[in-house]
């Protein structure tokens, strides 16, 4: 009776936890299906951050970003001597290869920190997807503590506080090493994201501790309203001011 009480209880801890990493799978694969269609814009809006542009600026450099993507006019000597472009081929269009070749040299890695700084964006997701598991375990712990989910909720938030510090060191390289920026959407971000990995260490700390459930789930909660206004914050960096289109 013991050993097949047992054996249930396996099983069990097995189809809970198929279940846990298949939503975390769905949850990546539908988050890195709109980063990768995003891709052009996040580049303009790195690019802006990259140096420390206010929000107006970036909004203007988004609007006239396709600027680069037209030839300099030809230029020929005018009848008085001074060199004046020629009509017909004044902003000529670039064909479609021109562009790409435009594109892939206007993307080449400069730097080691400027590679690391395009890790950010893929390292974000994986703190974002465990961290908010994490809390939808504990609430069904909560709910129903025959589930046994304590070593689920373990994982979650100690995977989800690595990836976090992950994500906030490519971020800082992403952004620039300073303290102050012109813009307050990156200084929100920024900042947000920083506390966000410090709460998730410390939540890590909580849920190896003995008697410390309480304050773990205080932890996770203050994760998961942190963590949709750090996604908020995010969209407005990528996709331009009231992307949501609240205002």
């Amino acid at each position: 009776m013991t050993l097949t009480t047992l054996f249930e209880g396996f099983a069990q801890i097995g189809r809970i936890t198929n279940m846990t990493l298949s939503r975390i799978l769905r949850s990546h694969l539908a988050i890195l299906m709109v980063a990768a269609l995003s891709l052009p814009v996040i580049a303009i809006a790195h690019d802006g951050h990259k140096k420390d542009m206010s929000d107006a600026e970036m909004a203007q450099m988004e609007i006239h970003g396709d600027a680069d993507m037209r030839e300099s006019p030809s230029v020929v000597p005018s009848s008085l001597g001074q060199a004046e472009p020629t009509a017909l081929t004044e902003a000529k269009p670039m064909t479609a290869e021109q562009a790409l070749e435009a594109k892939r040299a206007k993307n080449r890695i400069t730097s080691t920190g400027d590679l690391l700084g395009r890790l950010h964006p893929i390292a974000a997701h994986f703190p974002i997807a465990l961290l908010l598991m994490a809390a939808i375990a504990e609430i069904l712990l909560f709910i129903r503590p025959a589930l046994g989910l304590e070593t689920t909720v373990r994982f979650l938030v100690s995977g989800g506080a690595i990836g976090a510090a992950a994500a906030a060191f490519f971020g800082w390289f992403a952004a620039g090493w300073r303290l102050e920026d012109r813009s307050e959407t990156l200084a929100l971000h920024r900042w947000n994201g920083t506390a966000i990995t410090a709460v998730a260490i410390v939540a890590a700390w909580f849920a190896f501790r003995p008697g410390s459930r309480k304050a773990l789930r205080f932890a996770i909660g203050i994760l998961a309203v942190a963590l949709v206004i750090q996604g908020y914050h995010g969209g407005e960096m990528v996709f331009g001011p009231n992307h949501l289109g609240l205002e």
